[in-house]
């Protein structure tokens, strides 16, 4: 099925993302901050509002707010139950929507110009899509759609990613709206989180390069050892 024809048989799911995609824009410029959008979506029955909190970030709305609202209208238990279905909304269409309308086209755009997706290397799925979740500054819908684009596997994808957004939430959730006037305490919690981020994601950067390099390395020796055996 072409990217056209799946446009044309699930036109409403792309004309609610479309929607969802042009309200989020609407409201980052309408000069609302944080707590303006934490109240409007706590304002919603509570059914309304976790189904716009599962649509929403999809078009690329903010998932701190996202948690924000979790943690003021459900609470930190109920309000890590609710992120955790909603986070699992958001990585199924994300990948569904990478792999049913976005690859192909992304994949001949970039072969016109001779480039590809990127490739990961073996074995070193996990360790990408830890990297994809943790590394700072990528907004939440641009991680998840370029680790759908490439070839991690599925079950890679969401068990992994799963789990890490969650945990994640709870930084937010528990430690309210950040941006007004932390204290010390607050600031130290946060500088914690972001160095073990850092560290963890530099670890297995440092990781994928040394076992590149190591069978760079082993590559030559294999090759001619083959060539030995099957010479006459």
């Amino acid at each position: 099925m072409t990217p056209a024809k799946i446009i044309r048989r699930y036109w409403w799911i792309a004309g609610l993302l479309v929607l969802a995609g042009l309200g989020a824009l609407a409201w980052e410029r309408s000069g609302y901050g944080w707590q303006d959008a934490v109240d409007a979506l706590a304002g919603f029955d509570p059914a309304v509002a976790i189904a716009l909190m599962a649509l929403l970030p999809v078009a690329g709305f903010s998932i701190s707010v996202v948690y924000l609202v979790a943690g003021a209208k459900f609470g930190p238990v109920l309000g890590g139950v609710v992120v955790t279905g909603v986070t699992a909304v958001h990585l199924l269409a994300s990948y569904w929507i990478a792999h049913t309308v976005l690859r192909d086209r992304i994949e001949r755009y970039l072969e016109k110009r001779r480039h590809r997706l990127p490739h990961v290397p073996e074995g070193e799925n996990i360790s990408v899509a830890v990297m994809a979740v943790l590394v700072p500054g990528l907004p939440y819908v641009v991680r998840n759609y370029l680790l759908a684009l490439t070839d991690v596997p599925f079950r890679v994808y969401f068990w992994v990613c799963l789990p890490l957004y969650v945990a994640r939430s709870y930084v937010t959730i528990l430690l309210g709206d950040l941006g007004t006037a932390p204290d010390a305490r607050t600031l130290a919690v946060l500088a914690t989180v972001y160095a073990v981020k850092l560290s963890i994601c530099a670890y297995l950067l440092w990781r994928i390069r040394r076992r590149l390099k190591q069978r760079r390395k082993t590559a030559p020796i294999d090759g001619s050892a083959t060539e030995r055996r099957v010479s006459p």
